[in-house]
């Protein structure tokens, strides 16, 4: 029997042709630029936290071919249990290296001195609402905490900029669940349940023309140095709980600030270069 989404040590990545297929499409579309890569190093595993963008369709597939193919990296994602319920998904998540987000197959995964990636955030954090745009929506999550402070894994923050402006919100979670339909759901125990009170909701989006394509925005990667958690020796206090949750989240909210200012220099530059061609 099919093992799916387990934390299994025999795992083998994908070949290198459907990374060099996926990258291929990616940089031709998004063009996505990566900064701190320099800082991995594939002999000591991680754990690579990251913020979630909206629908989340740019986070973790642009750069996962690419720490594969430059640094031999490759991410297991940690995933919400639901991904097991959909078996055609369950499938390609397995495929590629999707492990469902639970304290025994993380704790499997450090033990192998796996590079794992996480989202805090989940499915509600990529299903953001309007105003919600690059904020991280980790309500008191501190699973990811315990986990990197129990083994001594280091924690390396990732933070992502474009994905956010890929589509425009026509109806965000919070309208939906203000509406007869979120009525509908609250007053239906199993599908509240599935839900999550409408956290799982994705909100009802345009992209390019209108349509369902995503905008081809540039994309924007940040690796930050990594996080030590050795030095606490397994002590998963509240005080050291919060002291590197915090560490993480500033980082990733300084990355963002940081590729927002390159972006918009790179933009000035560009312009300035137009409006010198235009008048010649």
């Amino acid at each position: 029997m099919a093992q799916y989404l387990k934390a299994s040590d025999s795992f083998i990545p994908p070949n290198q042709l459907e990374g060099d297929i996926v990258e291929s499409i990616v940089q031709w579309y998004f063009r996505p630029k990566y900064f701190g890569i320099d800082n991995l190093s594939k002999k000591q595993g991680g754990l690579y936290v990251s913020n979630h963008t909206l629908l989340g369709i740019t986070d973790g597939p642009l750069y996962i071919p690419k720490l594969y193919r430059k640094k031999g990296i490759y991410l297991r994602p940690l995933v919400d249990k639901m991904h097991q319920d959909i078996p055609i998904w369950r499938r390609i998540m397995t495929h590629y290296g999707g492990v469902i987000a639970n304290k025994k197959n993380c704790n499997d995964l450090m033990k192998q001195n796996q590079h794992i990636l996480v989202f805090p955030g989940g499915t509600n954090e990529a299903f953001k609402n309007e105003d919600e745009s690059y904020k991280l929506i980790w309500k008191n999550r501190f699973g990811f905490v315990k986990m990197a402070i129990s083994n001594g894994y280091p924690i390396i923050p990732v933070a992502g900029l474009g994905g956010d402006e890929l589509y425009d919100i026509v109806i965000d979670k919070k309208k939906i669940m203000d509406s007869f339909i979120g009525k509908m759901i609250k007053s239906n125990k199993f599908a509240n349940k599935y839900l999550k009170g409408g956290e799982n909701i994705p909100p009802i989006v345009r992209g390019l023309g209108g349509s369902v394509l995503p905008k081809p925005k540039r994309i924007y990667y940040t690796f930050c140095e990594p996080i030590q958690t050795k030095e606490f020796k397994g002590d998963i206090s509240d005080e050291n709980l919060e002291i590197v949750r915090l560490k993480v989240e500033l980082a990733i909210y300084k990355a963002i600030h940081q590729m927002e200012n390159y972006r918009r220099k790179k933009g000035s530059k560009t312009n300035s270069k137009i409006r010198n061609l235009l008048s010649k």
